[in-house]
């Protein structure tokens, strides 16, 4: 099993829209994809002082299906993501395998 993992940093504003755009587009979109069969979003425990973080998982069956995602899928909706958030909403991603 191989996993996408998308951590974002949210802009404190932008988060109650931001939750219900992921999870009422956004995660749908990716899913849609194929490419995935299961995903998880956290939010992750930070001092107060910090932005609000979050982690999606995206669990992809095997390499191909990550690799279909990152090339002919990634970049469209990683576009969307920023035309709709911008700077209030700064995110990187890395690619996991499941090893237990």
């Amino acid at each position: 099993m191989q996993v996408c993992n998308i951590s974002f940093q949210l802009n404190p504003a932008i988060q109650p829209a931001w939750l219900i755009w992921m999870k009422t587009n956004f995660i749908i979109e990716l899913i849609e994809t194929g490419c995935f069969v299961d995903h998880k979003l956290y939010q992750l425990e930070v001092p107060e002082d910090q932005y609000p973080t979050f982690t999606l998982q995206l669990y992809a069956a095997n390499k191909e299906q990550l690799s279909k995602y990152h090339t002919q899928f990634a970049d469209t909706l990683i576009l969307q993501l920023n035309n709709k958030w911008g700077e209030q909403c700064l995110y990187f991603s890395t690619n996991m395998q499941i090893v237990n």
